[in-house]
């Protein structure tokens, strides 16, 4: 890897687990790409296909960097289900499960992750799902290393039927949680869209007042 790619990771994941994503990077050939924040994913992975020959993740380039290197490894995991199946076999299914609780006790036993974060992870492991968000000890335990910067109100922290604003300036209410997501009416086009919990808004401050619902 170029000296300078290195350095632009060096800026995204912590120094404990640097070495090892270099490492899966250039082994695997791997298109890492950093994105502004999504509401729907914290990361996606994409095979090669017929432009390209090289493994693709993207992840959202916002999230504080043990949450950051921790869904790489989901996105990776992904990566090393395709390379023995390719899409034979369910996304979140049985194989990449297994692999990513694989990748994810090694951080925990080669100590590449702080304490903190050492049982919430071997118990997310117990029962692997495919959001963070559905376990709230490793939830709060990865939110607690965001820095003042990236420390924003998500759909997760305001209350059942709060108004807020998402990042592409529509104004939502947030109604019930649906598996994973939580489905939020839009004022704008009075339709209902699915977030991520994780998805950072901004709160409407006072009532807002809808009068064609």
């Amino acid at each position: 890897m170029h000296p300078k790619h290195r350095e632009i990771l060096s800026k995204y994941f912590p120094h404990e687990t640097l070495d090892q994503v270099v490492n899966l990077v250039e082994n695997h050939c791997v298109q890492l790409k950093f994105t502004a924040q999504r509401n729907s994913k914290l990361g996606d992975y994409r095979p090669p296909g017929f432009k390209t020959q090289q493994h693709r993740i993207t992840i959202n380039g916002n999230l504080n960097p043990w949450f950051l290197y921790l869904v790489f490894l989901h996105e990776f995991a992904h990566l090393l289900v395709w390379n023995k199946f390719q899409n034979k076999v369910s996304p979140h299914g049985s194989h990449w499960k297994q692999e990513f609780a694989c990748l994810l006790k090694y951080a925990v036993f080669h100590n590449a992750l702080p304490p903190a974060l050492h049982l919430p992870v071997l118990d997310f492991c117990t029962k692997v799902k495919a959001t963070f968000a559905s376990h709230p000890g490793l939830w709060k335990a990865l939110k607690s290393f965001d820095t003042e910067k990236e420390l924003v109100l998500t759909v997760e922290d305001i209350p059942y039927a709060s108004w807020f604003v998402a990042s592409n300036g529509r104004v939502f209410q947030k109604e019930e949680r649906i598996r994973t997501r939580y489905r939020c009416y839009c004022a704008n086009n009075k339709k209902r869209y699915l977030f991520h919990p994780l998805a950072s808004i901004t709160p409407v401050e006072g009532e807002y007042v809808l009068n064609d619902r």
